[in-house]
């Protein structure tokens, strides 16, 4: 690997903007809660004489009496960009906590820099900014979806995260780590809301067409929807951000028979989703049906003794969520009953119960609602 494949690898923010002399440009890391813009020239590329750095406003907030001295110093005694940067990072990374860690902020710089950051902030289009009296907290608000920060007034971290819409994704930083600047956030809140789009707008058809019962209240950051189907199942529907336009990850919960039976059907026409259909039409297409259950008018909803259960939360524990995360997913086969568990509350119910059998990796008991027989799979803790 040469030395710029080494570059791009360890220093991601910095941008090659010109071959002739040689120009990087960007982001510089010090530390977890503290990045500047940096300009490097190298002239005579890939030698390291005569190189020139350039530094970004924020230099001013780290600036010490011999810091020129220290850099020149570091620009003479190196012979690659990597050790000059890394060095750097130190420099910096040492002026940072002498100068800061016991010193109160100056005010008037903060006021100085507040105002500024929200001048350039504000020159980004579609995104809308409000704060409170004093300034203290910004809310960012792009396409619906908004994030909340709160000014900490320290020279490092100068925001935090107060409250998001926005999900966490498995392949993005965590965003507290990519509000370092208001133009940051607002940059942050925009790419990630655009990469979400295609998903959103499929949630939205499922919450418009279909029977939610979890989230009872979608939010942005809900990105499943559990559908009802029948007094017996339901379907979670997991869609992949990183793929929206590819089959979704579909789980069938509900009472055993009803669910072997949907597993089936949906077997057979997995051919027959697309990424050019809507995934509304891939749902009829996968279950093989002509429309999904809509939510009942409230002057025509079902009682609980009509033995159809209006409410899908854990006939054990009272909730619709278990402290690991999960949905209750166990359904009694009893039509009068058809109460639903969480698979670890009924799990603990029928291993209390003294002779209940187990086969096949399911322990097998009565209901605790209607004294039926019921079985459950046996998880590990």
């Amino acid at each position: 690997m040469n030395e710029y494949e080494e570059l791009l690898k360890w220093y991601p923010q910095l941008i090659l903007t010109s071959e002739n002399p040689f120009t990087l440009h960007g982001l510089l890391n010090i530390n977890s809660n503290y990045q500047i813009e940096i300009k490097l020239k190298v002239p005579k590329y890939p030698l390291f004489k005569h190189a020139t750095i350039y530094f970004g406003n924020k230099i001013s907030s780290v600036y010490a009496a011999d810091f020129s001295k220290k850099v020149n110093d570091l620009l003479r005694s190196n012979n690659s960009i990597m050790s000059f940067l890394s060095q750097l990072q130190k420099l910096m990374d040492t002026i940072i906590k002498e100068k800061y860690n016991d010193t109160p902020i100056d005010v008037e710089w903060w006021d100085n820099y507040n105002l500024e950051e929200l001048k350039t902030a504000l020159m980004i289009p579609d995104v809308s900014i409000s704060a409170s009296s004093g300034l203290d907290i910004i809310r960012l608000t792009y396409k619906d979806i908004s994030i909340k920060l709160k000014q900490n007034k320290s020279y490092n971290n100068p925001w935090i995260l107060l409250s998001s819409d926005l999900p966490e994704l498995r392949n993005h930083p965590a965003l507290e780590t990519c509000i370092s600047t208001l133009t940051e956030a607002v940059e942050t809140l925009k790419s990630r809301v655009d990469s979400l789009e295609n998903i959103l707008i499929d949630l939205k058809d499922i919450d418009e067409n279909c029977w939610v019962i979890d989230p009872v209240k979608p939010k942005p950051y809900h990105l499943y929807r559990r559908i009802y189907l029948n007094p017996a199942l339901s379907l979670l529907i997991t869609p992949d951000p990183s793929c929206p336009e590819r089959l979704q990850e579909i789980k069938v919960l509900g009472s055993d028979n009803e669910v072997a039976k949907c597993q089936d059907i949906i077997t057979e026409n997995l051919e027959k989703w697309s990424g050019d259909r809507t995934i509304i039409e891939n749902l009829l297409d996968l279950l093989d049906i002509d429309e999904l259950p809509r939510p009942p008018d409230e002057s025509s909803a079902v009682q609980p003794n009509d033995g159809i259960v209006d409410d899908q939360e854990c006939c054990i524990c009272f909730s619709m969520e278990s402290e690991n995360g999960d949905v209750p997913s166990e359904v009694c086969n009893n039509e009068k009953c058809r109460r639903y568990f969480h698979t670890t509350c009924l799990l603990q119910w029928l291993q209390v119960v003294a002779g209940n059998q187990i086969l096949f990796d399911r322990i097998h008991g009565f209901c605790p609602n209607c004294n039926t027989n019921i079985s459950c799979a046996i998880v590990s803790n």
